[in-house]
């Protein structure tokens, strides 16, 4: 079996949370994630709305929305480690290696 295009280990993504009249706090929002992708196979994620679907899938791409911070776990792609790339080969990797598509 060949290494797959994409491997994510022990994902952990942790927010800022701002609620009215409270200091700021972090809460995790996904722990322990793990998924692979291998060449030729479909990959879904399905949860209730709120589950971190989107969140995951965007990890992929090393992107967080505001306050989101990736905070542990590896994300292989192709055999390189995204979490570890400069800004300049995640532009090169993004739209040509890894695409996310969101459902409407």
């Amino acid at each position: 079996m060949s290494d797959p295009l994409l491997d994510i280990k022990n994902l952990r993504i942790e927010a800022t949370v701002y609620a009215p009249g409270e200091k700021p706090r972090d809460v995790v929002i996904v722990d322990g994630v793990s998924l692979s992708l291998e060449k030729g196979k479909v990959l879904g994620l399905i949860g209730e709305s709120g589950a971190g679907k989107s969140t995951i899938g965007l990890s992929a791409l090393a992107y967080g929305r505001g306050g989101i911070r990736l905070t542990g776990g590896e994300i292989v792609l192709n055999g390189r480690e995204i979490r570890l790339a400069d800004s300049a080969t995640l532009r090169s990797l993004r739209g040509r290696e890894v695409t996310y598509v969101a459902q409407s």
